[in-house]
């Protein structure tokens, strides 16, 4: 099990370490603005900037959403998770192998 700390301001980074599949990995996301903002795990785009056959399927899993975070949108390639004031927990337990080159974590915030 890997805890990682990310925050919605953050640019985009990669993911720090492999993670296998079945492994539960969590999220300590810190919002210190005063709204709510989002934070997105995302597949590394081809180089056409869009996903294809060869794109792993890295989101791909099960979420579980701690207080402070809701909305989860989840596909094949992407989660993301509205964050409020303060952050919260996400914890992701994926369904395939995951190449730390291969995601991106970023914040969207302000």
């Amino acid at each position: 099990m890997a805890n990682i700390n990310v925050s919605v301001t953050q640019s985009r980074e990669q993911q720090p370490a492999d993670i296998t599949a079945g492994d539960s990995t969590t999220y300590t996301i810190s919002n210190a603005l005063e709204g709510s903002s989002y934070f997105t795990l995302e597949t590394v785009k081809n180089s056409d900037g869009f996903y294809d056959t060869t794109s792993p399927k890295n989101t791909s899993g099960s979420f579980t959403l701690g207080s402070g975070l809701s909305s989860l949108v989840q596909s094949d390639y992407m989660a993301s998770v509205v964050v409020a004031p303060g952050g919260g927990v996400l914890t992701f337990v994926p369904a395939i192998d995951i190449v730390k080159e291969t995601l991106d974590l970023r914040g969207t915030g302000a």
